[in-house]
C-alpha cells in the first residue's frame, strides 16, 4: 500500500507517494527524542534483536541524516525491517528528496550533465530514464561512509559501506533539480529499496494529480 505525500511546502509544487515501510523523519525534532523513537521502532520490529542492535540502527540514522542535511535534503524518510536476504536481522534504508538551483538551459540539458556527473574509476553509474514526469537522470553508486565516533561514543574513525541511487528530475523551467534517493548499508537488501525507489520516483508529479487536465486523462485513453 502507498501512502501519498504532498511536497508543496519543500521549495518546489511537488507530489509523490512512498511505501507505507517509510516513516517521515521530523528535521526540527530535538536529536535525542528522534534517536529513542528510532531505537523503539527499531525494537519493536525485532524483539529479539540483540540489545546493541536497535541503538547502532538508531545510531546510523542519525549518522545519515545529518549527512543528508548539509546536502540540503529537504524531506527524509526512514524505514527498519526485517531483512528479506536474512530475517535474523536488521534491514534498514533511508528515502530523501533534495532541492537544488540547477538553472539548467540548452537543447540537452540534461546530456550534458550526465557527462559532468560521470567519475571514471568509480563505482558510479549515471544514465538517463523515462519517468510520467519525464526524463530523468539515474545515478548509482556505492561509497564509503567514515563515521567520527564508535557506537560506544568513543572517539574513532569506523567505516560503513553504503550503497544510494538517485533520480534527479528538472522542475518545469529547468531552475531547479529534486533528487529523489535511497540510502542503504543493507546491501544483500539492496535490490528491494531499488525498486522502491522506481516506485516513488514513477509517483513524482509537478502537478496536482488530483487535478488532471482533459489533456491528461486523453492521454490515458
Amino acid at each position: 500500500m502507498m501512502a501519498a505525500e504532498t511536497g508543496s511546502d519543500l521549495g518546489v509544487p511537488l507530489w509523490f507517494k512512498v511505501p507505507d515501510q517509510f516513516n517521515e523523519l521530523d528535521l526540527d525534532e530535538a536529536p535525542a527524542e528522534r534517536f529513542q523513537r528510532a531505537v523503539g521502532n527499531a525494537t519493536a520490529v525485532m524483539s529479539d534483536a540483540s540489545d546493541a542492535e536497535p541503538l547502532r540502527v538508531a545510531y546510523l540514522q542519525e549518522a545519515m541524516l545529518s549527512q543528508l542535511r548539509r546536502q540540503g535534503a529537504v524531506y527524509v524518510a526512514h524505514c527498519v525491517a526485517r531483512s528479506e536476504a536474512d530475517p535474523s536481522k536488521l534491514a534498514v534504508a533511508q528515502f530523501s528528496i533534495l532541492v537544488q538551483d540547477a538553472a539548467l538551459s540548452g537543447t540537452q540539458p540534461l546530456s550534458v550533465l550526465v557527462n559532468a556527473l560521470k567519475q571514471p574509476g568509480t563505482t558510479r553509474e549515471v544514465g538517463l530514464a523515462d519517468y510520467p514526469a519525464g526524463e530523468a537522470i539515474v545515478v548509482g553508486e556505492e561509497v564509503k561512509v567514515v563515521l567520527p565516533v564508535t557506537l560506544s561514543g568513543r572517539v574513532e574513525e569506523n567505516e560503513h559501506r553504503v550503497r544510494q541511487a538517485q533520480v534527479l528530475f528538472p522542475v518545469p523551467g529547468g531552475q531547479y533539480l529534486v533528487i529523489v534517493g535511497v540510502t542503504s548499508e543493507s546491501l544483500d537488501d539492496w535490490p528491494h529499496y531499488v525498486a522502491m525507489l522506481d516506485g516513488i520516483a514513477r509517483s513524482i508529479s509537478f502537478t496536482d494529480p488530483s487535478r488532471a487536465t482533459i489533456a491528461d486523462r486523453l492521454a490515458g485513453l
